[in-house]
């Protein structure tokens, strides 16, 4: 005797004109993510780029969810675990933005001091500036070196998608880990506000640099699209101390250590490359990168006393 579902396919199927139901799947698996890649590009052409935390997650949960069209019943399952995951981070940028410190009230004056004794008196971002850097006439490593820095919008969170597609026992330990360091960084933004070296300037014993990213941004002219929620009040300029632009390289660096050497040469180069962007752009200090690796360090050998010690509350549901 037919089961119920077999009669409901046969059924859909008369109705849809004899079409077999596999047809209209195949059509929905492929058609939707093809729908979703078209929207993106459609939305990214207008607007510009959805580096904003609200519109990034946006588009990963409904990019996860259109590439997951045959699990349509684990939609639910995918705003629970995303949910908290974005609201935890919302709720840093607020708190990011609440740390009221003027500029003149936050420490520098130990970064200049740090970078002096590790490179023989210079300052590296001043050093490297001096040597690179031409404002009128960019070169190659200065687009380079943005497209380095804006990775650090996505790189992150599309990892966190991937995993969630494809090996989802892993997703909560590595969602748990990039919300777990930057509320820690917030924490040290809090306790210590800190000037980057574009903000320090002349008369504290280092020579004025640039910020150079934003410079070659304006000459790409790439947009950027509007946040839901954000605004100026979350720009934060003395929260450099710990740089988590630097910490993220190394965070997947550090997951990731298992996947081979090849994996650690990529993320390696990666975590480098970021460093040698932050400096050289003058978004951070050398010390800055140090405080922002060496809590990335921290972090992740504390989620891993934690995945030893209670396994069942990091690992995602399959």
């Amino acid at each position: 005797m037919a089961s119920r579902s077999a009669v409901a396919r046969r059924a859909l199927g008369a109705r849809l004109g004899g079409v077999p139901e596999s047809w209209w799947r195949r059509a929905a698996v492929f058609g939707v993510p093809a729908c979703y890649l078209i929207a993106l590009g459609v939305v990214t052409a207008s607007w510009g780029l959805p580096v904003a935390r609200d519109q990034l997650f946006l588009w990963l949960v409904g990019g996860i969810a259109a590439f997951s069209v045959p699990a349509w019943r684990g939609w639910g399952r995918l705003l629970l675990e995303w949910l908290p995951f974005f609201a935890l981070l919302a709720a840093y940028d607020y708190l990011r933005g609440a740390v009221s410190v003027t500029a003149a009230s936050a420490h520098v004056i130990p970064q200049i001091d740090f970078d002096k004794a590790l490179f023989a008196g210079h300052v590296p971002s001043v050093w490297l500036q001096q040597r690179l850097w031409q404002p009128n006439d960019l070169h190659a490593y200065d687009y380079a070196a943005w497209a380095v820095y804006m990775t650090h919008f996505f790189a992150v969170w599309i990892t966190a998608a991937v995993l969630w597609r494809v090996a989802r026992e892993r997703f909560r330990r590595f969602a748990v880990t990039a919300v777990l360091l930057s509320l820690s960084a917030f924490a040290t933004y809090w306790a210590y506000p800190a000037q980057p070296p574009w903000l320090a300037g002349e008369g504290v014993r280092m020579a004025s640099v640039d910020r150079i990213v934003p410079i070659v941004w304006g000459q790409l002219g790439v947009p950027t699209a509007q946040s839901i929620y954000e605004n100026g009040d979350f720009v934060n300029p003395v929260a450099a101390m710990p740089s988590l632009h630097a910490a993220f390289p190394l965070m997947l660096l550090l997951f990731f250590w298992s996947g081979g050497w090849w994996v650690r040469l990529a993320l390696g180069s990666y975590t480098l490359a970021m460093a040698f962007t932050l400096v050289y752009g003058g978004e951070h200090f050398v010390a800055d990168v140090v405080a922002g690796w060496a809590m990335a360090l921290g972090v992740h050998a504390l989620v891993g006393v934690g995945v030893r010690r209670a396994p069942a509350l990091f690992r995602s549901p399959p």
